[in-house]
């Protein structure tokens, strides 16, 4: 069975092939045979207008009312969808006709169309092969051949017109008739050979131009579905060729072809007519700028398109994104500087801690001296209080770089955030002055995480934001479900950041206000980060701050 198949297959697309010239000429047979005709009898009518010399009109007028009747049958049969096949051997059997009963009026043997059998038995090459040939060829030659033995031994006498012929002798007609069916026997086998070569190179023009069609169509659905941007450019550097992502990575609305690389891609530093130049050395240029007056950063390598000669003809620019894997590679320094200072400063925490309490329990102790001045009472009172809040400074920071093991369970992502809302709403930090507005949507499923370090995480967040208002403002907060995250937006009215600052917010012991540690937004960072999630600034100096945090509606 599988063996068998491409030769079913093999002899299904020969059959086609046969099958094509066939309707196709059958088709335009019709028309072209009536212009033939039509022509040949209004030049008949125009040279007999000018000449004195008589010509067969008569014959050519009867001639041609055959061939509009046969004409209008064939057109019938082609609308009510006759075989196409058969349909072409009746038209060719209906030129043998037409053409003996031209030559029967015109002379017989000696009538001047006689070719007109040629033109048949080329017709019958291009519809059916070297077969069809030789069969139109052995009828015009039976039909040919039959007329003059007729006429002949009288059996036929046709019409003469102008000077009359000789007629032939027994041999001279036996020579003619054999010379005519040669000929057509030739004529035949060359025209079938000239068809069949046609054929093929159709074929050969069709396959080509199918497999250029399906590599057009798989070369545009690459370029398509590319996620980085490609542009193909000429020597001079206009875009001739976008593929969709370079629409989108450079925001584009308009069309990108016909516009010069210096105008889509204006990175800086970057010189594209030095970078044309270079390019004719004929190694591809690697590129990494981001775009003038923006943030985004681009990784572009540059290709030279050449001829076999090594002829430069253009170029292929292809770029990526890269401010998400640069964001990316940051937050995973951070995320390496962040442990590194932690684990090393665990241990110098631990060690001042026991020395710390020392400190603080000896002075509460000489507070409670007899005969100690008021400078004494005061001065050991700083002692104690200084050592308390540096004790606060090393239990956060512990907290930071050695947190507790999580205690993960079902937690309910939207209630936890509204209750630690609702107690900060309550501390002292919280003046008449400030306005705490909360859109919290819930969630449909609870979530794995640890609610402790959540409620922590949320409450040194909105502490951030009420201490960047001190002169009072707004705090919104809106978080609901998006697609697989849950997701939280912390909005403030506050005196905003440098983007410096928002580089380094979440490092440890990097704080931008007085009196802060530093640690507050570094162990939040810790804890979405814990729970897989992202968490992203953004700021302006004067206008207020926004912090986004995402975490996952999975397994955190």
């Amino acid at each position: 069975m599988t063996h068998g198949a491409p030769s079913r297959a093999a002899s299904q697309g020969g059959l086609e092939l046969t099958a094509l010239p066939t309707v196709r000429t059958a088709k335009w047979l019709i028309g072209l045979r009536l212009i033939a005709v039509s022509a040949l009898l209004v030049g008949a009518l125009l040279v007999q207008s000018i000449t004195e010399e008589l010509l067969p009109i008569a014959p050519l007028v009867r001639v041609a009312g055959l061939t509009y009747v046969l004409s209008l049958l064939w057109s019938i049969l082609w609308l009510i969808k006759f075989p196409p096949r058969t349909h072409g051997a009746l038209q060719l059997c209906g030129d043998l006709l037409i053409i003996a009963t031209l030559v029967y009026l015109t002379g017989g043997p000696s009538s001047p169309f006689a070719f007109l059998f040629l033109i048949a038995v080329a017709m019958g090459s291009l519809m059916f092969g070297l077969r069809g040939a030789l069969t139109v060829a052995g009828g015009a030659f039976v039909v040919y051949a039959a007329m003059g033995e007729a006429i002949a031994f009288g059996l036929l006498r046709p019409a003469r017109f102008g000077v009359l012929a000789s007629p032939l002798g027994p041999s001279g007609l036996a020579f003619q008739i054999l010379v005519t069916g040669a000929g057509f026997a030739i004529v035949a086998m060359l025209t079938s050979y000239l068809a069949h070569s046609l054929q093929q190179a159709e074929a050969k023009l069709q396959g080509e131009r199918a497999a250029s069609v399906r590599l057009l169509a798989v070369s545009s659905d690459v370029l398509r579905s590319v996620d980085s941007g490609m542009l193909a450019a000429d020597v001079e550097g206009r875009v001739v060729l976008a593929n969709p992502a370079a629409k989108r990575i450079l925001a584009g609305t308009d069309a990108l072809e016909g516009r010069h690389l210096s105008e889509l891609l204006p990175l800086e530093d970057v010189e594209w007519p030095a970078v044309l130049q270079r390019l004719k050395l004929g190694s591809p240029i690697r590129i990494d700028g981001t775009v003038a007056g923006g943030r985004i950063l681009l990784g572009c390598t540059v290709t030279a398109l050449t001829y076999t000669d090594g002829t430069l003809v253009g170029l292929v620019v292809h770029f990526r994104d890269l401010t998400e894997a640069r964001e990316a590679a940051r937050r995973e320094r951070l995320r390496e500087r962040m442990e590194a200072v932690g684990e090393m400063a665990a241990g110098i925490a631990h060690e001042i801690r026991n020395p710390l309490a020392s400190i603080s329990g000896s002075a509460q102790v000489l507070d409670k001296v007899p005969g100690l001045g008021a400078r004494e009472l005061k001065l050991s009172r700083i002692i104690v209080e200084e050592s308390r809040r540096l004790s606060g400074i090393i239990e956060s920071f512990l907290g930071y770089a050695r947190p507790p093991d999580p205690q993960r369970g079902p937690c309910d992502i939207a209630r936890t955030l509204d209750e630690t809302l609702t107690l900060f709403a309550n501390s002292p930090e919280v003046t008449v002055a400030h306005r705490i507005v909360t859109e919290i949507e819930g969630h449909p499923q609870p979530v794995v995480a640890d609610e402790g370090q959540l409620r922590q995480a949320f409450y040194n967040i909105a502490r951030n934001a009420i201490q960047a208002m001190p002169q009072g403002g707004t705090m919104r907060v809106v978080a609901g479900p998006e697609g697989k995250d849950y997701v939280i937006r912390w909005s403030d009215e506050g005196v905003g950041m440098e983007p410096q600052q928002i580089q380094e917010i979440f490092q440890p012991f990097k704080a931008f206000r007085k009196g802060g540690t530093g640690l507050g937004l570094a162990v939040v960072y810790s804890i979405v980060s814990d729970h897989r999630g992202d968490i992203l600034v953004e700021s302006k100096v004067g206008k207020g701050t926004t912090f986004t945090l995402r975490i996952p509606l999975g397994a955190a």
